[in-house]
């Protein structure tokens, strides 16, 4: 977005103001955060168990994982800005106004009919496979540590995915944000470590081995790289809360770098370092005495990550009951689930993906999958054809261009990503 725009905040404007631009502020928008809590929020909402299976990426694609980590990085760091400024629109007395709070409004302006439920349904689906991969990650990691207990690691994953049901009572969004702050802190310090480890044996490392290239897995390695930047529809949220929003383009580039480098660090020297025998989840590869304490730490963290997407799928249903549940299923109020028919409509969510986690039971597959599936059409595709939508009136021939060609890629990364991830899905469910 460009830094000469007016950031009107709409409440620092009179009433009668507000009636022109026909928005109200919503209260949850009233903390404004600071730019390096902003900064923070950036790495954490494109950080994700996901950045562990970055190693494997890298063993699909060698010097090409470097490339494509960073032109994924770039696309998605551009299309979050277009999507933001999706979010003002030009008014004549006020300048750049913000005048939609959500991903799901921007859809809706664009399509009146079904661009909401567009939105929605896309970013049901990425949370859904999202909360789903972190059983996996717990499963796999229980397997590693404990090799000498006969119990496979669907099981495992099928045990795990029981202990997440408790999330079925979180309602606290305070207790939410304290859990977020502990997941980023001890994800940085897994990374931190699998890199440290890493490059402590670059003796061993030969960099011809990033020559290798495997065009049948190279869409599943974009996949995942979509999946770990897909942070749009947090990033839209993250903007509306900064107490300085005409800082946000800096405060996104900033993440975008650091976690870009993070992933890139993590991706080749992983790969280096454990070959093509790397595991999904890199954190597997580590010799003994680093893998009970750091797997311990991922099981918490896959716990912790579970929380985060369920919470956010809870709410989309919920707030959305009175379609598709009778009166008598509703509250006093009529516009949420009743305490019954909350907590049946949450098991039932819970469920789901329990089921996913347990016939699936691969955590990178099932990432690219969402990254091909969800995450293009929100990091990639929606982005650039609602700004073309919004501002075609001031849109530039250049940015027409650009923005034609990221939904190209997009396009491509979605058929090929499909595609390859359906075929090794169905070939790892026709094993079992």
């Amino acid at each position: 977005m460009d830094s000469s725009y007016e950031y009107c905040r709409l409440n620092d404007l009179s009433e009668v103001e507000k009636e022109v631009t026909e928005v109200e502020e919503d209260p949850k928008y009233s903390y404004k955060i600071t730019n390096l809590d902003a900064f923070w929020n950036t790495c954490s909402s494109i950080q994700g168990l996901g950045v562990l299976s970055m190693p494997l990426a890298a063993s699909y694609g060698g010097w090409w994982f470097i490339i494509s980590t960073i032109a994924v990085a770039l696309i998605s760091n551009y299309t979050a800005k277009i999507l933001v400024r999706c979010l003002y629109r030009q008014h004549p007395i006020l300048g750049y106004t913000r005048v939609r709070k959500t991903y799901a409004d921007v859809g809706q302006a664009v399509w009146p009919t079904y661009g909401q439920y567009m939105v929605l349904v896309a970013k049901f689906l990425e949370l859904l496979f999202q909360a789903a991969s972190n059983p996996i990650a717990c499963g796999e990691a229980l397997h590693f540590l404990c090799p000498s207990i006969p119990v496979s690691t669907r099981t495992w994953i099928l045990i795990f995915g029981l202990a997440m049901i408790p999330n079925i009572c979180l309602n606290s969004v305070i207790l939410l944000s304290k859990i977020s702050m502990v997941t980023i802190v001890l994800g940085f310090g897994t990374f931190g470590t699998v890199i440290g480890y890493s490059v402590y044996q670059v003796p061993s490392w030969d960099i011809k081995d990033l020559l290798v290239f495997q065009p049948e897995k190279f869409p599943i390695s974009l996949g995942l790289l979509v999946a770990s930047y897909s942070a749009q529809i947090f990033l839209v949220v993250l903007e509306g809360s900064m107490r300085t929003p005409e800082k946000f383009n800096k405060v996104l580039n900033s993440g975008y770098v650091f976690m870009t480098l993070l992933k890139i660090a993590l991706g080749v020297f992983g790969f280096l370092t454990f070959g093509r025998n790397v595991n999904e989840v890199v954190t597997n590869n580590l010799p003994t005495y680093f893998l009970v304490p750091i797997n311990t730490i991922v099981i918490f963290l896959a716990f912790t990550g579970y929380s985060l997407p369920m919470f956010a799928v809870f709410d989309m249903m919920e707030s959305s009951a009175r379609s598709f549940l009778g009166k008598r299923c509703l509250d006093e109020y009529g516009q949420r689930p009743n305490t019954f028919c909350k907590y049946l409509i949450r098991i039932n969510l819970v469920g789901i993906t329990i089921v996913l986690a347990t016939t699936i039971p691969h955590f990178s597959l099932i990432l690219a999958f969402i990254g091909s599936l969800s995450c293009t059409s929100l990091a990639l595709i929606f982005p650039c054809l609602f700004y073309i939508k919004l501002h075609w009136d001031e849109i530039t021939w250049y940015e027409l261009v650009l923005d034609a060609v990221i939904v190209v890629f997009g396009l491509l990364i979605a058929v090929s990503g499909l595609t390859y991830s359906t075929i090794d899905l169905l070939d790892v469910l026709s094993k079992n």
